[in-house]
């Protein structure tokens, strides 16, 4: 399979293989991705669901708790589950299929998205030839949040199916940093106020987030806290590849990363290459961590070919230019 870039989306937008219900924004299309959008449509519900052999709107219909108009904007509660219509509706025919994750940003304020189309087996893939709705499963983990129509949450790259068997060039492992003595990780502090997620540069850090400098290069991630680290490496994904961060099993750590992330092509693609960040979370017991400590698996796939538009300063990428940054709603530490 091959991955689309910019001008394949814009193509199928085109040809209204991706429909689009609301007002599109250009700077949805990223280099190789499609950022969704919200809709008015919102629901609390009583659980999640993998819809299988039904239609979403069955299920909503039964587990709804109650219905959120998000044309204005609306809290989502901490650990309550919600329901959202997107934007962006699919036609796609027997050639294209996609996968969904949450955007960086979603990750990093430690919401958990999942998308959900009718009738599917799996959250965030797209079978061939879907043609239908796409939802959004959100659930706040750190923070309630205050969300409106509109706000994209997470993203979609698309693929085109009999062009190259296998896309796939390598894979790469990713560790930790952590260094005694500095800032090496954000801690979420519990019972915070809500965070307005079209609020930019916003929010102090220390109304939400303790720091963490560790004596030592290691420390201990302590049971159902979520914690925001870089990695050791630097990273650089050049025009022609994407990139996929697939978090390491329980057989590696009894933690988890909590997002599998997406890499557009030109992440950084300078001289030194840019750490990517990772969201972590240990459950059962405490667990040690410490410099060095392979967490993810980095996974290298072609495109279907190279991109004139990459990620950086030029498209105004929110984290081009991070090392250990809190997501865009935090103001930036002078």
């Amino acid at each position: 399979m091959s991955i689309l870039i910019k001008k394949n989306i814009e193509e199928l937008i085109k040809k209204k293989i991706i429909l689009i219900t609301s007002s599109f924004n250009k700077s949805q299309i990223q280099p190789a991705s499609l950022d969704l959008t919200l809709s008015s449509n919102c629901y609390r519900i009583k659980a999640s669901f993998i819809p299988n052999n039904k239609k979403v709107s069955q299920l909503i219909e039964s587990l709804a708790l109650s219905k959120i108009n998000l044309n204005n904007e609306n809290l989502l509660e901490k650990n309550c589950i919600y329901l959202c219509e997107l934007n962006e509706h699919l036609n796609l025919n027997n050639a294209y299929s996609a996968k969904s994750n949450p955007k960086s940003t979603t990750g990093r304020l430690d919401i958990f998205t999942r998308l959900i189309t009718d009738y599917g087996k799996e959250y965030d893939v797209v079978d061939r030839g879907y043609n239908g709705k796409l939802y959004l499963e959100i659930i706040p983990q750190s923070f309630s949040i205050i969300v409106k129509k509109g706000l994209s949450l997470n993203q979609i790259r698309f693929y085109k199916d009999h062009l190259i068997i296998n896309s796939f060039i390598k894979s790469q492992d990713i560790s930790i940093y952590i260094k005694k003595n500095e800032i090496c990780a954000y801690k979420a502090i519990k019972n915070t106020s809500a965070i307005n997620l079209n609020k930019l540069n916003h929010y102090k850090i220390n109304d939400f987030w303790e720091t963490i400098i560790p004596k030592n290069n290691n420390f201990i991630i302590e049971k159902d806290e979520f914690y925001i680290l870089r990695s050791l490496e630097n990273i650089k994904i050049k025009d022609t590849i994407a990139a996929e961060l697939e978090p390491f099993g329980d057989n590696f750590g009894n933690f988890r990363v909590h997002y599998a992330g997406f890499f557009d092509p030109g992440f950084g693609n300078n001289k030194l290459g840019t750490p990517a960040v990772f969201e972590l979370r240990a459950y059962d017991t405490p667990f040690y961590v410490e410099n060095k400590q392979k967490v993810a698996r980095l996974n290298f796939y072609k495109l279907i070919e190279k991109s004139i538009n990459t990620y950086g300063k030029k498209i105004k990428s929110n984290y081009h230019n991070q090392k250990l940054k809190l997501a865009k709603q935090f103001k930036n530490v002078k």
